[in-house]
């Protein structure tokens, strides 16, 4: 099944679906499976979305073992992180994926998608999240689930005034950019829009 989450900046996407993946591998096992198109080091992956949510919550720090490049449960949950520009058939080795969480989903390219769709769904409670700030109504995700979404999809779209959480120095930096920007380019950063509405 899927759930995903699109939108602009200051939304909280990415730091929910690491709280909410840290919660569910505290209650059972799994295997979670972070990708994005490029990633050169373990600094540019997910990782410090799962290390802030889980340090924010004592009872998950207590869960999880937080090393320099990799992230385990007490429990046995596994946390994988991978780039898929180089080389997209690499997660055809990978087994047993209970959850695949795609950041920075508008540049994961088709064959990426396909690849990774036939890998990680052949586990029976199989989940991918899709996390992206719309750009191109063509790319693969928005096809995927703006366009054309499965019936069983979970699909929302989130901004930063649905984030409790917004911080003030982010507050400042929206209201002086909606002041500088054109409204296209403000509507793609802040609102989810997609950049085509953007005088640039």
């Amino acid at each position: 099944s899927y759930r995903a989450m699109f939108g602009g900046r200051g939304s909280g996407k990415s730091y929910s679906a690491a709280l909410m993946s840290a919660i569910c591998g505290y209650v059972e096992p799994l295997r979670i499976l972070c990708v994005r198109e490029f990633q050169i080091s373990i600094k540019e992956s997910f990782y410090a979305e799962f290390k802030a949510a889980i340090e924010a919550h004592p009872w998950l720090a207590a869960h999880y073992t937080i090393g320099r490049d990799f992230i385990r449960g007490a429990n046995g949950t596994e946390y994988i992180f991978k780039g898929l520009h180089s080389n997209p058939q690499s997660v055809k080795s990978l087994a047993k994926i209970d959850l695949t969480i795609i950041e920075e989903a508008e540049d994961l390219s088709e064959e990426a998608w396909l690849l990774l769709e036939a890998t990680v769904l052949r586990q029976p409670k199989a989940e991918i999240w899709a996390l992206w700030n719309p750009r191109d109504r063509n790319s693969p995700v928005d096809k995927r689930f703006r366009q054309h979404p499965p019936a069983s999809a979970l699909i929302s779209s989130v901004n930063f005034d649905d984030n409790p959480f917004f911080p003030p120095s982010l507050e400042e930096l929206r209201k002086r950019q909606l002041e500088i920007l054109d409204y296209g380019t403000y509507s793609h950063i802040w609102l989810g829009a997609y950049l085509e509405n953007s005088d640039k």
